[in-house]
Parts: structure tokens; sequence; C-alpha cells
């Protein structure tokens, strides 16, 4: 007997942008092919990422009579030019802070000079990308991400303070912001990987910069360009990502930052086609390059149905051609190396023509949360309820973690509702409850992030909220975690890793999805308390968790509170179980 499935498909397009979000690619450098095939490559990308790799010496390399790259220079306005003929005029010059770079670091941070330095080489390089006529700037602030810790040992403290460096990140965010926008007032800038509630160097830098736009009220925004969506989850995940910092920038900054972000600030969610085969990842789910293309179709659709002005696209290979013979003799375009005789770059260029945007019916109140976020009809708080994850947690910790000094863990705080006042034992002293304002809708909780970065390994925390349901029903509550959890839901312990053979993993698993578990639980109608125990042994420390009905879509009318309140009686209109 065959069955037939119906999925309603509700089609939306960016906000403000009657094409829906334009398509970057990453990365590009200069070409031939570009040139001669700019309205061909115009289907399926709207504009290109062009890497110069980092920012020192731009003045030197791109500008006078004799800059070092003058070839390149050269090719890059051809291509450009083309690209804009053609309609494909998103164009962004991309530079990195080096990984072993000096910045930051106390020498760097707190150095008028160096300060001064770095905003005349970010002006050099916002003059050279107005003159060739990119529409912006990218910066990949990625890769010195260990420093970007203040407990990282290259930072002393001597004669200083973290608030120092805090202080200097901010000016320093600041300073490039004006330098770009002094020389390019229209300019377009993005930050790679796209997270702003993350180490407190790099967190401050890029709010400097925003605060600088804002200030201006800067035309062309700032763009969190993230790479969560590199990973192929579920369409509720994938539309959470499309305002994962947007909830949590009102934590963060100004009234008036905040107000330019909702203008002219947005998320833009990546993907990554090839990370099947390009991924380093021993456990990545290997299937056939038609269901993977399926999958990634249907991320696609979900991501332009949410996403504000952009989004784009990593591999490590060059997918905007197919390769043949006359086309390296011409070009010097090399065969792409995709691991696989059944990999076909057409069908991932199908999809990209396609420009399929969309949701099922199943979605849709989540992309009309989403809308009605975005008009400020309702709260940070309440996108989290409608994505079905808590956005407030009661947090005891540091503890220890179970499996290294189980003396100290605190578990006996479980046994009473969080009350502040009430002291434990914790790892290094007494500890109490405290709330943390979390307000991320994919349902992720980074106790590093919630702690600082410092002294993170080797502890654990205990995490407090209430479920509140009209009606007893059948629910599942989907877990990730890295690395132990234990899960109770009104004191009984739904799930446990404390005594697993494999205690230290990943955050995602099999190097893609943000939830491995699917619990089937019981919510009693009214309170539910929920809690969760996170113990870490070093390095990323995280949990994720959504309630959702049995078709792994939250409820409409579940929410989470911090106290266990009574909720009204649910409404007929609400959707039930």
């Amino acid at each position: 007997m065959r069955t037939c499935l119906v999925v309603l498909l509700f089609s939306v397009t960016g906000f403000g942008f009657a094409a829906g979000p334009s398509m970057i690619g990453y990365s590009m450098s200069p070409n031939g092919y570009v040139d001669d095939h700019a309205s061909e490559i115009k289907k399926m990308y709207d504009g290109f990422f062009y890497s110069v790799g980092t920012w020192e010496n731009a003045r030197v390399r791109f500008e006078g009579s004799h800059p070092e790259n003058a070839d390149w220079l050269a090719k890059a306005r051809s291509n450009i030019a083309a690209l804009r003929r053609a309609g494909a005029g998103e164009n962004f010059l991309t530079v990195a802070f080096g990984e072993k770079a000096a910045w930051p670091s106390a020498e760097t941070l707190l150095s008028r000079q160096y300060t001064e330095t770095m905003a005349a080489e970010y002006a050099a390089l916002s003059r050279v990308a107005r003159t060739l006529g990119f529409r912006g700037l990218c910066i990949d602030v990625e890769y010195p991400y260990p420093r970007y810790e203040l407990g990282n040992p290259i930072y002393t403290y001597q004669g200083y303070t973290a608030a120092d460096l805090i202080r200097a990140a901010r000016k320093q965010g600041r300073a490039i912001a004006a330098a770009v926008l002094n020389e390019f007032p229209d300019a377009v800038i993005w930050t790679l990987p796209g997270e702003i509630r993350t180490r407190p160097i790099v967190r401050e830098f890029q709010t400097g910069m925003l605060q600088a736009m804002a200030e201006r009220d800067a035309p062309g925004g700032f763009h969190f360009g993230a790479e969560f969506t590199y990973s192929l989850n579920e369409p509720v995940t994938h539309l959470a990502v499309t305002r994962m910092e947007d909830s949590g920038l009102p934590l963060l900054v100004d009234a008036k930052t905040l107000r330019y972000w909702k203008r002219r600030g947005t998320m833009a969610p990546g993907v990554w086609p090839l990370h099947m085969v390009e991924t380093g990842g021993k456990d990545y789910p290997i299937q056939s390059w038609k269901a993977e293309i399926a999958e990634l179709r249907e991320q696609m659709r979900v991501l332009r149905a949410g996403a504000k002005r952009y989004i784009w696209s990593f591999s490590a290979n060059p997918v905007w051609y197919i390769y043949t013979p006359q086309l390296e003799a011409r070009y010097g375009l090399k065969k792409q190396d995709l691991k696989r005789d059944d990999i076909d770059l057409r069908l991932w260029q199908e999809v990209l023509r396609a420009k399929g945007s969309g949701v099922s019916a199943k979605a849709r109140p989540l992309l009309d949360a989403i809308h009605q976020f975005d008009r400020g009809a309702i709260s940070s708080e309440e996108l989290c309820n409608r994505f079905g994850t808590p956005a407030k947690w009661w947090v005891l910790g540091y503890v220890t973690n179970v499996r290294q000094k189980p003396q100290f863990t605190g578990e006996e705080a479980l046994a009473s509702p969080p009350d502040p006042q009430h002291g434990y034992q914790g790892r290094d002293s007494g500890i109490r409850w405290f709330d943390f304002v979390n307000v991320d809708p994919r349902g992720m909780v980074n106790p590093r992030y919630i702690f600082g970065y410092r002294n993170t390994d080797a502890a654990g925390a205990h995490f407090s909220s209430f479920v509140q349901s009209p009606v007893a029903r059948r629910a599942v509550i989907h877990l990730g975690w890295d690395d132990i959890v234990t899960l109770r839901l009104n004191g009984k312990v739904v799930f446990d890793t404390r005594n697993s053979d494999h205690p230290i993993k990943g955050a995602l698993y099999r190097d893609r999805y943000l939830f491995e578990k699917a619990l089937p639980v019981e919510l009693n109608a009214g309170s539910n308390r929920l809690d969760v125990s996170s113990y870490n042994f070093h390095g990323v420390w995280v949990f994720a968790l959504r309630v959702t009905g049995e078709d792994g879509y939250p409820f409409s009318d579940v929410r989470f509170t911090s106290r266990p309140a009574p909720v009204p009686a649910a409404s007929s209109a609400l959707r039930q179980p």
C-alpha cells in the first residue's frame, strides 16, 4: 500500500527584498571565467566573497603607484564589473584576522599606535573595495579565537585589567568601523562566523563596530554570516538560526544600537553543500548524493523563507563551474576534488537556480512567530516559547564534574525549588542559584559563555526551568549535550549519561545534528519542573533542549517560566497534540 503525503508550502520573500535573500558564494579568486560567464553565474549566485587573506599591509599590497597585488586588482576590477553588469552586484572584499598574527594581545589591544595602524589598513581596504565596485567588506574574526578568552595565558595582567582589554576591544571595533565608513559610507559590513554571544574580546570588538555604524545610521547594515547552518538539521532549527542573535542583542547593546540593528542588521545563514565529503568529522552520516541534495534543497527553502537579506554558501572546492578539460586549458580552472564519483555539482547548481523558498504547514506558525518578532509584536522570550525552549534558566554553578570529583556536585539542590538565598557547596566555593536570560530560539545553552570562558574545564552546573502546559499531554524532549548530561522532569530522571562508557563527546551529534536524543515524556497539566545537570571535561561545553509534540514541532500553547506559576486554560483554537 502506498501512502501519499501532502505537504503545504508557504512561500515568502525577504523583508523589503522582493526577490528574496541574495545568495553569496564563499570564496572567489579573480579569473577569466567570471568575466565571460557572469550572466550564467548570476542564475545561481548574487555575488561572492573575494578573499585577500589577512588585513595587514593592505596599503602596500593594494595602493600606490606600484601596488604589490596589481595583477589581482586588475582581474578583480574586471570580474566585479562583469558581475555587476549581469546583476550579481553583492560582492565583498574579504579579509581575516590571522590565527598566529599579533592581534589580539595586550600589546596590540592597548596600543594607540596599533589601533591607528589597523584603522589605516582598513581605510585602505575600504577605498579599494569602493573603487573596484564591491558592495562592502567581510571581516572573518574566527581564527585567533583562543586569544579572545580573557583567561588565555598570554594575558599576564601586569599593569592592566580584564576590563581594560574589554574596553580596548570595543574601541578598536569602533575605530575599524569608522575607518571603513569614512572611505565607503554605503558599505555593507559582514563578520564571520556570525555570532556575537561568544568569547569576550571578539564580542566587544563586534559590539563596537555595530555601535559605530548605528551612530551614523550606516545604510549598508551589519550582517552576521552564521556558520551554524553548515550542518543539516531539521526545519525548526534552521528557522531558529535566522534570528539566533536578534533575540539576544537587547542584552548587549544600547537602545539606539538595537533600533539600528532592527532596521539594518541581519543574520545571514550559510550552508555547506559539500560538508559530507569535505568535513574532517569521521562520524558524518554517509548517504547518496541525491539524498544529500534533497536535504540541502529543503534546507535552502527554509533558510530563504526565514532570512531577511542574505544567505551564503561555503565549500573548499569551487562549485560555480562544471569542470571540463577545455575550461582548464582556457581559464586554468582545476578539476574539483569531490572524493566520490557520484557527486554531481549540477544537482547543487539546480538547487541554486530554483531559488525555492517556503516552509511546510507545520512550520508555518514558527515563520509567523519570526514575523511577529520582527514587528515587535512578541518578545525574545515569547519567540523562544514558540520554538519550544526556555528563554530563561535558573543556574547553579560551578559544581564539580560528577565523574571527576563527585563530592561537590550540588545535586541536593535539585530536591528544592531554586532559591537564590540558599547556599550550596560548589567546585571552588559556596554557590547560589542565579537567573540567566538565554533567549536562543535554537535551544542552545553555552555554560562557557555564562561563566565568561574562564576556568570552565572540569566543571559542571545545574539548570532549572518550568514547563507550563494547559493540559496533560505526551511530548518529546529533544536533547543534545557535551560532555555529560542528566535530564530530570518533575524530579524523575529521564536521561542520564553519568555512567556512560564514552563520557567525552562533541556538541554536534555525528558532526551535523544539534539534537542526539528524542525522549518521550508525559507533561502534567500546569507546571512541570525541568532540570538539566551539565558537566564538562574540557573545551566546548554546551547542551541543547527543545520540547515538542510527537511530530517534532513545538506546541503553540506551552510556555516556559522561572517559577511554577499557573497558566490559563487552553483555548480551543490552540493546537492540541
